[in-house]
């Protein structure tokens, strides 16, 4: 089977190199190409676009505003040729293939495996490469090619992404069993900031919005424990030591298996974020990631419908 290589100009993938790591030193370094040969063909783009593709700074190259065009013109060429390569070589089936996912970690703690590996009983030729991210970086290994899935809590939309699944995330707050709001159908920011508490950093939505809403309220409080690892937070309310905060696709197996309580959080500010399933936009997906998008949908819809019945009455 031909190569990505032999299907694509060396010129544009030594561009995109480039532009990934900001120095033709670095790009020499990780490709094991001559660096002359790499600013040989950077040159030569240069001139038969007549218009500079990076700007040269003291700490490297970065892309100039024709070169930001012609990357993602050059990424979405890159993308289709190994699709193309990848369903020749499955003649167009799903024995074979591989799908890249970029994700927050919310969606990694259990949905995303179990997903996973439940998809792979029905191909267990199709392999899978995933990477956490914040939120802001999901949407950005999709617009990089990096991932061809992407899958984030969103509070607003993202450039040249294409959303092919919404749906609302409020953030609920995992409350130890014996704890005394563990019975409530609905608690409120005020009431929950009267005991302690456990919380994301901020480049995650759960603080963020969290920060909004106790912030407008004029609430007091001082996290009893911070972290930037998801789970370590929910290990914190399983100790039965505090409250902490996530969507309901985060924990849905731990409520179910009734490790601690996921109760609705009444202030409205608490749930205007959505969860996301984002592509590149203008991009023609391969069969087997196109075959697991449309199974995670179908496993967050299911379980959204499942969530808003048990959620109506509150």
């Amino acid at each position: 089977m031909a190569s990505f290589h032999h299907l694509t100009a060396p010129a544009l993938r030594y561009f995109l190199a480039v532009a990934k790591f900001g120095s033709i030193s670095e790009t020499s370094a990780h490709l094991n190409v001559a660096s002359s040969a790499i600013s040989r063909q950077i040159s030569s783009l240069e001139e038969q676009l007549n218009t500079p593709l990076f700007e040269r700074k003291p700490r490297g190259m970065v892309l100039s505003a024709a070169g930001e065009l012609l990357a993602a013109y050059a990424r979405k060429v890159t993308l289709e040729t190994n699709r193309i390569i990848d369903e020749i070589a499955a003649l167009e089936g799903l024995e074979k293939g591989k799908v890249t996912i970029a994700s927050t970690e919310g969606f990694s703690m259990e949905f995303l495996p179990f997903c996973i590996r439940d998809y792979q009983k029905t191909f267990p030729g199709i392999h899978f490469q995933a990477e956490v991210f914040p939120p802001h970086e999901v949407s950005k290994a999709v617009q990089n090619g990096d991932a061809d899935i992407g899958l984030a809590f969103s509070l607003s939309p993202a450039p040249n992404i294409r959303v092919v699944h919404s749906q609302p995330a409020p953030i609920l707050a995992l409350i130890p069993n014996d704890h005394p709001l563990a019975n409530k159908k609905r608690v409120s920011l005020r009431q929950i900031c009267a005991y302690p508490l456990a919380l994301p950093y901020p480049d995650t939505t759960v603080r963020q919005l969290f920060d909004i809403c106790a912030s407008q309220q004029g609430l007091d409080y001082t996290p009893a424990f911070v972290s930037n690892y998801m789970s370590a937070l929910n290990q914190f309310t399983l100790s039965g030591a505090g409250i902490s905060f996530a969507g309901e696709i985060s924990v849905r197996r731990k409520v179910k298996q009734n490790l601690f309580k996921a109760v609705p959080i009444r202030d409205k500010g608490m749930g205007i974020r959505n969860l996301e399933v984002q592509i590149l936009a203008g991009r023609t997906l391969p069969k087997a990631v196109s075959s697991f998008c449309e199974f995670v949908i179908e496993r967050m819809t299911i379980n959204e419908s499942e969530h808003r019945q048990k959620t109506r009455d509150y």
